[in-house]
């Protein structure tokens, strides 16, 4: 079966006859024209642990940990890394592709940090527009996605820092973005995205006085409808959810909004996305919430391989995962025919040793097409 042709011309894209209807998961057989889609998701690495910065207990922690976190993301070479992450596209050359974690860093200096204010910060730090670095590793390779077809925002925080060398302050303000890359052959409309109702507040004590950062932990998702030209529409979603743990709890509410937000949703659906809950080996509910209505590729077309995702540290000398959190998964007349990681040659690195994040990324290849009346699968 043809793949969607970029760029797309009239007459050039085959239609595939499926002869024998198909229960992919309990999704209802069907029959029809269809076409060959492929998808990608991939979790960049932003390049440190925001999480960290929620232990600060007093004003005079924070910015000391603040700046240490900036360092970190500075020293994980997101341009460098990007160029790895650009090279794993083209050598799938997925239709769409779906990133997490192009966080948006900008600065202000010096700090004029107040609590009670939103964030303010408005120069964009060195290197520190992820998207943007991404974009343009992507057209250095050649790739034709241009601009990301959606972008979706969510945490918007800003922290105080102070430089641990010369004292400086200044006020560091990270936005956590996810986006959609698709190419011309795919005419993408109607795109949404939104922040689950569900999402964490955390208040970081700064003073004995009670005054403080009240930090909102916000995802999301991002929706489109796709059309490849005159065979095939579907539904394409991604998303990010919160990690486990401590917020296992946020996590599967996270889920069971997305749930919501999809069940109206009719006709083939494409989700990609981190959803940090393991699928070899269970740690939250997520992934159960998750599959009640939608079937994952990989269970299908590998179910033998426990295919593990996340996470590595990217100086370590090779990737080493331990939980497949990263998945593609589909509803409705979808038919999964591959699947496999990418990210995972250890001796793809950048120069100075570091491998592209600490995630691997998921490809899928999968049948698209229209049901027949008879067949239409139900809500």
């Amino acid at each position: 079966m043809d793949r969607i042709p970029s760029p797309w011309l009239p007459g050039t894209l085959v239609l595939v006859a499926l002869l024998v209807g198909c229960d992919s998961g309990g999704e209802g057989a069907w029959n029809g024209p269809g076409t060959s889609v492929k998808v990608m998701t991939r979790n960049v690495y932003l390049g440190g642990e925001f999480d960290s910065l929620i232990g600060a207990q007093t004003m005079a922690q924070l910015p000391g940990m603040v700046d240490t976190f900036w360092k970190g993301v500075q020293a994980s070479d997101f341009p460098a890394r990007a160029a790895l992450i650009a090279d794993e596209v083209a050598a799938e050359e997925p239709d769409i592709v779906a990133f997490q974690e192009l966080e948006l860093f900008r600065i202000q200096t010096p700090s004029d940090f107040d609590p009670k204010a939103a964030p303010n910060a408005a120069d964009t730090a060195p290197n520190g527009d992820l998207l943007a670095i991404l974009t343009a590793a992507l057209a250095a390779r050649g790739l034709d996605y241009g601009e990301a077809v959606a972008v979706a925002t969510h945490t918007d925080t800003e922290m105080p820092g102070a430089d641990a060398s010369s004292g400086a302050t200044y006020d560091l303000r990270l936005t956590d973005r996810d986006a959609v890359f698709a190419r011309p052959g795919l005419r993408v409309s109607n795109v949404r995205t939104a922040d689950f109702p569900t999402f964490i507040s955390l208040p970081v004590p700064l003073s004995s006085l009670g005054v403080g950062i009240l930090v909102q932990l916000k995802r999301g998702y991002s929706a489109m409808d796709v059309t490849a030209p005159d065979v095939a529409q579907f539904t394409f979603a991604a998303t990010h959810l919160e990690v486990g743990g401590q917020a296992s709890a946020y996590q599967e509410g996270e889920a069971r909004d997305l749930m919501t937000a999809l069940a109206p949703i009719a006709g083939p659906l494409v989700l990609v996305g981190d959803f940090n809950s393991a699928a070899n080996v269970p740690s939250t509910q997520s992934y159960s919430i998750v599959t009640r209505s939608f079937t994952d590729v990989w269970s299908q077309v590998k179910p033998t391989d426990p295919a593990p995702t996340c996470c590595t540290d990217i100086t370590s000398p090779a990737p080493a995962p331990t939980d497949r959190i990263d998945l593609v998964l589909y509803r409705g007349p979808v038919r999964p025919q591959a699947a496999e990681r990418t990210g995972t040659d250890p001796a793809e690195r950048t120069a100075s040793g570091l491998l592209p994040s600490d995630h691997q990324g998921v490809a899928a290849t999968l049948t698209v097409g229209f049901p027949t009346a008879a067949s239409e699968p139900g809500p």
